[in-house]
């Protein structure tokens, strides 16, 4: 008889697991590939608009690694972290001068003819307002991913690229 009450039990905390499970993988951040591949050059480029001129021959150099992209409406907002750094040339080499690194934002985009256009951003605060900006701009699971590291690859990789040199180029830090 004990064996008979045990059932509705486990029928219970099965359901419980299931619901739970069914809302963990449903707050997934997921990444529409395609969307990001598209988004991604506007981003760039506003990015790189934003971070300023510095000095004359300099170009800033920018990865960003997609934590997630929803759709909402006509547009899609596009969360990410950003790495970038302000690369001239020196010589037979680069020289990296000034930059940030894994800064969290939220570009919101929207389709036009032949791509995307940069409609806004939302970048995560400094100091004590980090976490609770990131938790505010990005989904559950998007939010735990920033917080826990994740980070796109350092400038240096693609500086060489972006001056159309070969990828053997040095890069240095500046002074």
């Amino acid at each position: 008889m004990g064996n008979v009450k045990r059932w509705p039990v486990l029928a219970g905390v099965g359901v419980v697991v299931a619901a739970a499970g069914w809302w963990i993988v449903d707050e997934m951040p997921t990444v529409d590939d395609a969307v990001a591949r598209e988004a991604l050059p506007p981003i760039d480029e506003h990015l790189r608009a934003l971070a300023g001129s510095g000095a004359t021959g300099s170009r800033w150099v920018c990865t960003q690694k997609v934590i997630e992209t929803r759709p909402e409406r006509q547009q899609v907002k596009i969360g990410l972290v950003a790495s970038c750094d302000e690369v001239e040339r020196d010589g037979d080499g680069l020289v990296t001068r000034a930059g940030f690194r894994r800064q969290p934002m939220v570009y919101r985009v929207e389709r036009i003819p032949g791509g995307f256009r940069v409609l806004d951003r939302k970048v995560a605060e400094d100091g004590a307002g980090y976490s609770p900006s990131v938790k505010a701009m990005f989904s559950w699971t998007g939010a735990r991913r920033v917080l826990h590291g994740a980070s796109p690859d350092d400038p240096k990789s693609v500086s060489a690229a972006a001056f159309g040199l070969p990828e053997s180029t040095p890069v240095r830090t500046g002074r």
